[in-house]
């Protein structure tokens, strides 16, 4: 049997974890939980690590690896039953071996990527680190979003490592990226904010520019699904650095930056890669994409704009049912998934009998 099936449940379990506990902290009246104060570990911790962790666990043939994922997903176990220190030491050990991970790649293929993907594990160690030695959100936030920026773009590399990359063209993007890990080291109030949105306007700007989402969106089924949410989910990081000057102007600023990055890109690239990603991590000969996968984006879409719209008028109403209607686009996503895959894997079996 697949081991990697055995960490699903704590992924599935940490992404319900961090949408109720969204809602919750939206004013949504619906059943308090222990976790509910923990919103952004769930999902950035919990949740998204553990995702890419088992990403990049199940290329490793000895499936002890596969330990990482999964310790790194029973934190929201921990998060549930209210032990926060735990399960911040859970996630702590998970990055650390994730920091490892990377640091093994690097010494077997020596690739460019490789590096990046080992920048980004640093700065998602730092930040857990940070949230448990502070106990304070803002403090741990950028060096997870520098996490999620650094992963991407090493996973753009890699799946772009076959392009005719000039090194101007890798030295222009590795600079982007060294000016927002830069930027974390200058306190936010002595313009550390505009150079952080300065690197991510920087990396936007070059993604826009020489992805290979540009050569895919020619193509039709798969491939244009997946340009087409690249490239919104790089229009959505430029946003991002556009609203984080802004952000100490408004009420709900920070609010509108966080989930213009998290939201707008980071899912637009979980949506654009899962039906690329998942079959391979579940060892599954199945086809994915469906155009019913469309409707979810779009949906997550429209509603991160009420959202943001909320945001920037001071429109509670706005806001509250654009976070209601984001975690019901993702969970409607996730939900499609598995059901394709059911659906999928039935057809084969009744082919065989």
């Amino acid at each position: 049997m697949n081991k990697a099936l055995f960490v699903l449940p704590f992924i599935l379990l940490s992404l319900l974890l961090a949408i109720w506990s969204g809602w919750l902290r939206m004013g949504w009246q619906i059943p308090v939980t222990q976790a509910a104060s923990q919103h952004g570990a769930l999902m950035v911790g919990s949740f998204l690590s553990t995702l890419i962790f088992l990403e990049r666990a199940i290329t490793f043939r000895n499936k002890w690896i596969l330990l990482l994922p999964f310790l790194n997903g029973l934190s929201g176990v921990f998060f549930i039953a209210g032990l926060y220190s735990v399960a911040q030491w859970m996630l702590i050990i998970g990055s650390a071996g994730f920091v490892v991970m990377c640091a093994y790649f690097i010494y077997k293929y020596k690739e460019l990527y490789y590096y990046v993907f080992l920048s980004g594990a640093i700065c998602l160690l730092v930040g857990n680190c940070m949230l448990l030695n502070t106990a304070f959100y803002p403090n741990a936030v950028n060096w997870w979003m520098d996490f999620l920026l650094f992963t991407i773009v090493a996973e753009r590399l890699e799946l772009s490592r076959f392009l005719a990359l000039t090194t101007f063209k890798r030295s222009a993007l590795l600079c982007a990226l060294l000016i927002s890990f830069i930027a974390l080291f200058i306190p936010f109030h002595l313009y550390g904010n505009i150079i952080f949105a300065a690197g991510l306007a920087t990396t936007a700007i070059w993604l826009l520019r020489y992805d290979m989402a540009w050569h895919s969106i020619e193509m039709k089924g798969q491939h244009r699904y997946s340009a087409h949410l690249l490239i919104i989910g790089y229009v959505w990081l430029l946003f991002t650095a556009a609203l984080i000057p802004l952000a100490n102007q408004l009420p709900f600023g920070y609010d509108a930056v966080l989930h213009s990055f998290f939201v707008g890109f980071v899912f637009a690239m979980i949506f654009s890669h899962a039906p690329i990603i998942l079959p391979a991590v579940l060892k599954l000969p199945v086809k994915l994409y469906r155009p019913v996968l469309y409707g979810w984006f779009s949906l997550l879409q429209l509603s991160l704009l009420l959202r943001v719209a909320g945001d920037v008028l001071i429109d509670l109403y706005l806001r509250k049912w654009g976070g209601m209607l984001n975690g019901l686009a993702i969970l409607a996503f996730f939900a499609s998934v598995i059901i394709i895959v059911h659906s999928e894997l039935r057809k084969r079996n009744l082919s065989k009998a």
